[in-house]
């Protein structure tokens, strides 16, 4: 069949069959336990229990903002299976996945002692999807595999541009490159330092190792030249854009998690990027911004059917919304792309933020409902 999964994006959905080392299970429990987690400047708990199944995370923050996300992680410390980020000071948050029993790691990035705590996950618990919560897995899956196949291409053409040396047609090449990159950044961030060497800004990894996109970014448009970014560079953003591309014909799905990375999506547009920060040299974060919604709008596009049977009146109100947002960005259009964001008021970011936040606060609902399907 054909669902429509995102805004001018159609999909075509099978209920084939996924091993079960591809399914995060899904327990078919009355509720989603809950287990509340406190996080500080230090990190995580040291050591945090569950049981198997559907699990709430509630996470509190008791720092001054040195540590502002929590994440469960696999074993390794490799895969991320579920974090909330941007948790301000006093403040919580909270997400919903399933896990089976065994050993895992949370993390805290930027704690001082514990930014690596134990979980143990006990128990049992049913790891069959229904019908329902695998066409959603497929639908996802789906999107990601054409998201990430225009990505790969895309960013051929920029680091052909880059590497002939003309900038003019890197500039060019740079915004489309972008865009599906951002609309599918959650499932990057998952597979651990990948994001990184993509995507790192400036000062967020060191010097010696920052490469991808976003040093390119500033060959460009701050200082106008190409002389800096040898072969190595596009080289390597190819090779790493391909693994991502490899990486997502078989990544864990489920439900939850995928409405979960909706959420990430919104919530990193209205806290993070909102500053400017993303694109701080050639000032295109609207493109940004609209790619961001439109990967929010495809996932839960994906578990949308889900909720169609569980609570129609939240989707008519997400739907609403969605449509809220892209009027809000309307304005801001200039042919087929965007006004730079440095043109944009401080009226202007803050409409914007407050119509991202309207969105994001019921979608945040969608994992508890979509998490036993």
């Amino acid at each position: 069949m054909i669902r429509r999964i995102g805004r001018g994006v159609l999909a075509t959905c099978t209920v084939a069959g996924l091993t079960a080392a591809s399914l995060a299970g899904v327990a078919h429990a009355a509720d989603p336990k809950v287990v509340k987690v406190v996080i500080d400047d230090t990190g995580c708990p040291a050591t945090v229990s569950a049981k198997a199944g559907p699990t709430t995370f509630k996470v509190t923050n008791k720092g001054t903002g040195g540590v502002t996300e929590f994440e469960v992680v696999s074993s390794d410390a490799s895969k991320i299976l579920g974090e909330v980020e941007n948790i301000d000071p006093g403040k919580k948050a909270e997400f919903t996945i399933s896990l089976k029993a065994g050993d895992y790691k949370t993390a805290c990035p930027g704690g001082t002692t514990t930014s690596l705590g134990a979980l143990t996950v006990t128990g049992t618990a049913d790891t069959t999807l229904s019908a329902d919560g695998q066409a959603a897995v497929d639908a996802y899956r789906q999107y990601l595999v054409e998201q990430t196949a225009i990505l790969t291409a895309a960013t051929k053409t920029f680091t052909a541009a880059v590497d002939s040396g003309n900038v003019d047609a890197a500039k060019t090449a740079y915004i489309p490159a972008r865009v599906p990159y951002e609309r599918i950044e959650p499932v990057a961030e998952s597979f651990g330092d990948l994001d990184p060497r993509i995507d790192a800004r400036e000062g967020d990894v060191p010097a010696k190792d920052w490469g991808g996109y976003h040093l390119i970014e500033q060959a460009l448009w701050k200082t106008g030249s190409l002389s800096t970014i040898t072969p190595k560079v596009t080289a390597d953003l190819n090779t790493n854009v391909q693994t991502l591309e490899n990486l997502v014909q078989d990544v864990e799905l489920q439900p939850a998690a995928i409405a979960n990375g909706a959420v990430e999506l919104l919530n990193e547009v209205s806290k993070s990027k909102i500053t400017g920060e993303e694109e701080r040299y050639s000032h295109v974060d609207l493109v940004d911004f609209e790619a961001n919604v439109q990967g929010a709008e495809a996932a839960y596009g994906a578990v949308r059917p889900i909720l169609e049977k569980k609570n129609p009146k939240l989707v008519a109100q997400l739907d609403a919304k969605f449509d809220a947002v892209y009027a809000a960005l309307r304005p801001y259009r200039s042919g087929t792309t965007y006004v730079l964001y440095t043109d944009l008021l401080p009226a202007d970011t803050k409409k914007l933020s407050q119509a991202i936040d309207t969105l994001a606060e019921p979608l945040s609902k969608v994992s508890k409902q979509v998490v036993q399907s």
